[in-house]
C-alpha cells in the first residue's frame, strides 16, 4: 500500500523568500504555485489565483516572529523559512480540497481585492466529516487592523458566516453575521453580496 502524499513536489522556503515577503508591498502573500512548483512573494491579485497555496502574509510572518520573541529569542530568516517549509509541507495533505474551494472563492476574493481588502492569512479548511466542505478566509482592509473571518460552504449552499473583530479584543466581535447565500441568487450575485457585507464589517467608519 502506498503512503505517499498526493503531491510529491517539495515545498522549500528559503531565507531569500522571507526577505522578499518582508520587503514587498502591503498585502503581499508568500505562495506556492502548484503549476510551477515555485515559491514566491506575490501581490494580492496574484495571490488569489486558485492554483496558488497561500503560505503566509506579511502579517502572518510578523506573528510567527513574535512567537520567538515571546519565548525570549529572536527569529532568524533561516528559522522562519524552516518553520514555514514544515507548515506548507503539512498543508499538502489537504491541498486538493483547498484548491477546489479557492476556485469557488476566486470571484469573491477578486471583488474584495478591488476594494483593497486583502487576504491576511492562509485559509483554513474544516475536516470533511459530514455535510458540505467549509473553508474560512481571513481578510484585512488596507491600512486597518480589523480582521474579518469569512466561512463559506461549497457552492455557497449553506449560510456564510462573517465574523469581524479587532485583534486586541477578539472576545468582543464588531460584527457576527450569517448570510443565507443559498436559493435562487446567481453565483456572481452571491459573491457580490458577501463581498459588500465583508467590506461593511471591516470599514472602521461604518
Amino acid at each position: 500500500m502506498s503512503t505517499s502524499m498526493p503531491y510529491r513536489t517539495p515545498i522549500h522556503i528559503t531565507p531569500d523568500h522571507i526577505a522578499a515577503l518582508r520587503e514587498a508591498a502591503p498585502g503581499t502573500c508568500l505562495t506556492w504555485d502548484e503549476d510551477t512548483g515555485n515559491v514566491e512573494a506575490v501581490l494580492p491579485r496574484k495571490a488569489i489565483v486558485p492554483t496558488r497555496m497561500i503560505i503566509t502574509s506579511q502579517r502572518g510572518l510578523g506573528e510567527l516572529a513574535d512567537l520567538y520573541t515571546a519565548q525570549g529569542t529572536e527569529a532568524t530568516d533561516d528559522d522562519l523559512a524552516e518553520d514555514l517549509t514544515d507548515i506548507a509541507t503539512d498543508w499538502l495533505t489537504t491541498w486538493p480540497e483547498v484548491r477546489a474551494m479557492n476556485l469557488m472563492c476566486e470571484d469573491l476574493r477578486g471583488h474584495l481585492a478591488d476594494w483593497c481588502v486583502y487576504l491576511t492569512a492562509a485559509p483554513t479548511i474544516e475536516p470533511h466529516t459530514r455535510g458540505l466542505p467549509r473553508m474560512t478566509d481571513y481578510y484585512r482592509l488596507a491600512g486597518c487592523d480589523r480582521i474579518a473571518e469569512v466561512t463559506v460552504t461549497w457552492g455557497f449552499q449553506g449560510p456564510t458566516r462573517i465574523l469581524s473583530y479587532d485583534p486586541i479584543d477578539e472576545a468582543r466581535p464588531v460584527a457576527d453575521l450569517a448570510l443565507d447565500t443559498g436559493g435562487t441568487l446567481t453565483y456572481r450575485a452571491v459573491s457580490d453580496l458577501i463581498a459588500g457585507t465583508v467590506w461593511q464589517a471591516l470599514d472602521l467608519n461604518g
